[in-house]
């Protein structure tokens, strides 16, 4: 695997779509992970979620997914559509006409400091609440894997999706927990003390004292939902286009992601919820990088697969070469860099001089030609 991760700014004109696609074919890459669904939004024809605003300007029949996969194929490099699960809206700025931020408030994950103000006030105010009190990594709104109707949306979306376009894999990001204050909703909170020993309902100060009370089942509460998100949403993807690949984009540091972003990882790799798990290895530390492609290429075992995330955006273009080949050292079975804004001309040149040359990978691969060793995946 030698992925690049687009993201969405690539989409908003035909110029563009082509440009990033000619690129990263000059540079060696055999695969484009591509932003489709950045804010709750669509870059793709969609009728369950609105147009993103930044196709706003351009003709209604501009679809960026379908020329990026018409190009990309015929030069053949894979793609994957990259979708921002849970992450539905930024904080600032307008929305498109029916977003679910605007449309079911009562779907967003609630900052532990919110809670209270929030489980009083109307769900059209929450957004507002939610911003205000945001903390740790938060960066915007995110929809609750706790809330009724969460799952079946993303289900959905994800099933028009692939059912649509013919893509080769399904890549997911931001199927996590912003921080370990979260999430604290009306929908988490009841699901998680509910059912009541009398048919009756918790009162706010009970809602609000369970995750105290019960840490490890709160956190462990929470944990599941994530999964079952992750099942349902890999289970839809492998049903509506057999042989997909399913992959994750996750916190790289194990302990981290179970107990602080409830995400995790090494379950889902191990019981075949996703084909192949992608470690944000982002550290401009080179031994840190390492440590942390070790973990998750020990994690996964021999069964596993492994493409070590290169964060391009910290890194100068000699770094980039150094963990591409750093990765491989530690026996991932590839990488992807983040991203192609990161990229300049010596970074496009050097990529493919240093770590891609025609020397190291063979002629350009089909569209299928990537394989994945199998994986044991969860009853169907």
């Amino acid at each position: 695997m030698r992925g690049l991760w687009v993201v969405r700014t690539a989409l908003v004109s035909p110029e563009a779509v082509d440009a990033v696609v000619d690129q990263a074919k000059q540079a060696g890459f055999n695969a484009l992970f591509v932003q489709v669904r950045g804010r709750g939004d669509a870059f793709y024809s969609s009728r369950l979620v609105p147009r993103s605003l930044l196709l706003e300007t351009r003709p209604a029949g501009f679809d960026p997914l379908a020329r990026l996969l018409r190009r990309a194929h015929g030069l053949g490099l894979q793609v994957h559509a990259w979708v921002n699960v849970l992450l539905a809206a930024g904080f600032v700025g307008p929305w498109p006409p029916g977003h679910v931020a605007g449309l079911r408030p009562e779907w967003l994950m609630v900052p532990q400091s919110a809670a209270a103000q929030v489980l009083v006030t109307r769900p059209e105010a929450w957004p507002n609440l939610i911003r205000d009190a945001a903390s740790g990594d938060s960066e915007g709104l995110y929809l609750s894997p706790s809330a009724p109707g969460v799952p079946e949306h993303l289900e959905a979306v994800v099933r028009e999706l692939v059912r649509g376009y013919p893509v080769d894999g399904l890549h997911l990001d931001f199927i996590r927990y912003p921080g370990a204050d979260y999430d604290y909703s009306r929908a988490a909170l009841e699901g998680f003390r509910a059912p009541t020993s009398d048919g009756g309902v918790f009162r706010i100060a009970e809602l609000l004292a369970g995750p105290a009370n019960e840490p490890e089942r709160w956190a462990a509460y929470l944990r599941q939902r994530l999964t079952a998100l992750t099942e349902r949403l890999s289970r839809a993807a492998r049903a509506e286009r057999p042989g997909i690949v399913v992959s994750a984009a996750v916190v790289p540091d194990e302990t981290q992601a179970v107990t602080a972003r409830f995400q995790d990882w090494p379950t889902w790799l191990a019981s075949g919820l996703i084909d192949a798990l992608c470690p944000m290895t982002y550290t401009p530390d080179p031994k840190l990088f390492r440590e942390q492609v070790d973990q998750a290429r020990a994690r996964a075992g021999q069964r596993g697969t492994v493409w070590a995330g290169v964060g391009a955006y910290r890194l100068t273009p000699a770094e980039v070469v150094d963990r591409v080949r750093a990765a491989r050292e530690a026996g991932a079975e590839g990488v992807v860099v983040f991203s192609h804004e990161s990229l300049d001309a010596l970074g496009w040149a050097r990529l493919r001089a240093e770590a891609f040359a025609p020397a190291a990978a063979t002629a350009a691969p089909e569209a299928t030609a990537i394989r994945i060793p199998p994986l044991a995946r969860s009853p169907r």
